[in-house]
């Protein structure tokens, strides 16, 4: 399989125009997909010739890339009015995780690399569309993305590095992650044991009641009421949160809490052992609960079976040897757990004699531990 590249940017805040379109469109002949809302490119040799991040400034709100030889990136435009830095630089993360000024924007990035041998299937033409809310709900004071990125940046590093290195505030809400960061998990195979065993620490998040929205309209001055409906009527990046979060603090609204804990990235590891080990050996016991009762159930059946086996066999083709094969494999894990292998290699005996002309089918036999 050759190299392959893919890039998506959205709208969120406001669409494109048609002449924004005209321009986005002639950044690249690949280009696949150009909307009011949306841009995809792909590439399988060569790179696309511009700055994702210059475009995504000037056009766009967020932006995807993603590779099959290990290489994925997650970017926000955000509104500079609208963001609180102070309360997401604890999960910044040297060339990991940043935050750049540009104008009256911050770029957020998210970039992580993990070496790779071998060329990757890539689908992604469905995902920037799941990770979009995390725009909002970041700005709104969120920081469960980060805290996760931030878990997976420890998980890739040299553990011995980073061992002795305390988290950052553990966000309300880990324990119960929305669809938006299920697919944000997902897309950067982030460790479901390590994401348990940090939500440990993490509060259950508490539903708030509805802001009264009538009641905080009216306490705006004049002067805010225009400023917000200016703000809107010329489509500016984020106008409308701008308003939203403007009501929610006069509804007496507060954004998610943080428990600032004193862990480590080693006992979170630790932790995430112990978790990953006990899920195994329940899905074991589980696996075991489940093999036992197809047994017993084999053994009810076993003559009806058998027969089955031969009215296979009699047809002569690799499917029905295939299917065969694997039913003599139970009869015979079934005549172990019940005790009675003399009666299996009787019967196994007979089938032999009976149609082991077929080299086919006896190579099949040894393939599966039969001979």
């Amino acid at each position: 399989m050759s190299e392959y590249q893919y890039y998506e940017w959205q709208t969120i805040d406001r669409p494109l125009t048609a002449s924004e379109q005209r321009e986005v469109d002639g950044l690249s002949s690949h280009m696949d997909t150009v909307t009011s809302t949306q841009a995809v490119v792909t590439y399988s040799w060569g790179d696309f010739k511009h700055d994702p991040e210059k475009i995504l400034l000037k056009f766009f709100d967020a932006f995807l890339y993603d590779s099959n030889f290990g290489v994925r990136r997650l970017m926000f435009r955000l509104p500079k009015d609208l963001m609180d830095v102070s309360s997401i630089q604890p999960y910044f993360f040297e060339d990991k995780i940043m935050l750049e000024e540009h104008g009256k924007y911050f770029v957020l990035e998210i970039q992580l690399s993990e070496d790779s041998d071998f060329f990757e299937w890539v689908e992604s033409d469905s995902v920037l569309g799941q990770l979009t809310p995390l725009r909002d709900q970041l700005l709104q004071g969120d920081t469960r993305m980060l805290y996760l990125a931030w878990l997976k940046v420890i998980s890739m590093d040299d553990p011995e590095e980073v061992e002795e290195e305390f988290e950052p505030p553990v966000p309300t809400g880990l324990k119960k992650l929305n669809a938006s960061l299920q697919a944000f998990a997902e897309f950067f195979e982030i460790d479901s044991h390590l994401i348990t065993a940090a939500a440990a620490a993490s509060k259950n998040a508490v539903s708030s009641p509805e802001p009264d929205l009538e009641s905080a309209i009216a306490k705006l001055t004049r002067a805010e009421s225009d400023a917000h409906l200016l703000q809107i009527v010329r489509g500016e990046s984020g106008a409308v949160l701008s308003l939203k979060k403007h009501l929610s603090q006069l509804s007496g609204g507060k954004p998610p809490s943080q428990f600032q804990s004193t862990r480590t990235a080693n006992e979170l590891f630790e932790q995430a052992e112990k978790i990953e080990m006990a899920a195994n050996r329940k899905a074991q016991k589980e696996a075991e609960h489940k093999r036992i009762q197809r047994l017993e159930k084999l053994a009810q059946e076993e003559e009806t079976h058998w027969a089955y086996v031969e009215k296979l066999l009699e047809q002569k083709r690799g499917t029905t040897y295939d299917e065969a094969t694997n039913l003599l494999v139970e009869l015979r894990d079934m005549s172990e757990f019940k005790q009675r292998k003399n009666k299996f290699i009787e019967r196994f005996k007979y089938i032999r004699e009976k149609y082991g002309k077929s080299t086919a089918l006896l190579e099949r036999f040894r393939h599966a531990g039969l001979l």
